[in-house]
């Protein structure tokens, strides 16, 4: 079912649809391990990405939000929807994708090679993609609204505030008892929305209000260099930054931990790859 309800288009199916397949049917557990030590999951949300929990003390801290940062084509879409597919499949907590930038279409065939099930998660009702994004606008400025889109004359203008995405993505998250959210991607809000407040004040607002709902939250953005505001790095309560270096004795993807309120996390600079079928994995320095 696709419905645009204020502007935001939502990819899902009815709350009331039984998903059988028996992934969805397990028990999961409050307390895992990880080298031995005891992860309370009440405090730490673990992302299930091979070797990123390890660097991070166990997982992303419990109902913070996170800026994942790097240039294009560093793989934060991949790593950010992983979070949340191993977070509905591994611990049975229901997510929400709000696009900002990407349509939808193109966002699903980029994934394809690492087989996240997108389709049948959204199937379950535990995942929900909001296309908010400049792809739906016509040259007119006004949305362009496929004939099987249900909409309303009020909902055809060009621009929306913070306040009406995070409330949204709220309202939503509260029907399907979303416990993990992403957003891709923060830059595409100084185009896409009708200017209420500062860049910083409305960047504050959508990291409180996330935080407010006790939801572990993934805030996407591109490092650009031509963009002086840097306000994400100072209001989230972490930061992760990927990086994709093509020349110098540093070649390769790479990935480290700026800062992680409330974690042991590593140090270091840790290489990354992409795996098919898998999405990506951090790898063990040498």
């Amino acid at each position: 079912m696709n419905d645009n309800l204020g502007g935001f288009f939502i990819y899902s199916t009815p709350i009331s649809l039984t998903y059988t397949d028996r992934r969805f049917k397990l028990s999961y557990s409050k307390v895992f391990y990880m080298a031995g030590k005891e992860i309370d999951m009440e405090d730490t949300c673990p992302t299930g990405i091979p070797g990123l929990d390890k660097i991070v003390g166990g997982g992303l801290p419990r109902g913070r939000t996170i800026l994942l940062r790097g240039e294009f084509g560093t793989g934060k879409t991949i790593l950010a929807t992983q979070f949340i597919c191993n977070g509905i499949l591994r611990y049975g907590e229901p997510g929400i994708i709000v696009l900002l930038e990407q349509n939808f279409a193109h966002y699903k065939k980029d994934l394809r090679p690492f087989k996240f099930d997108i389709d049948a998660l959204q199937q379950s009702g535990k995942l929900v993609i909001i296309d908010a994004s400049m792809s739906k606008m016509s040259t007119s400025g006004k949305l362009a609204l496929a004939d099987d889109v249900r909409h309303l004359p009020s909902q055809q203008e060009k621009f929306m505030t913070t306040k009406e995405v995070v409330d949204y993505l709220l309202a939503t998250a509260e029907q399907i008892g979303a416990k993990r959210i992403v957003v891709d991607n923060i830059p595409a809000l100084d185009n896409l929305l009708r200017r209420t407040r500062s860049t910083r004040d409305e960047v504050i607002y959508m990291n409180y209000s996330l935080q407010a709902q006790d939801l572990t939250s993934v805030l996407i953005s591109d490092t650009l260099k031509d963009r002086s505001d840097d306000i994400e790095n100072y209001v989230t309560d972490g930061v992760i930054v990927l990086e994709y270096n093509v020349t110098g004795p540093d070649t390769g993807r790479h990935i480290y931990i700026k800062k992680m309120r409330g974690t042991e996390h590593s140090e270091n600079i840790h290489t990354l790859r992409f795996k098919k079928g898998v999405g990506i994995e951090v790898l063990e320095n040498e």
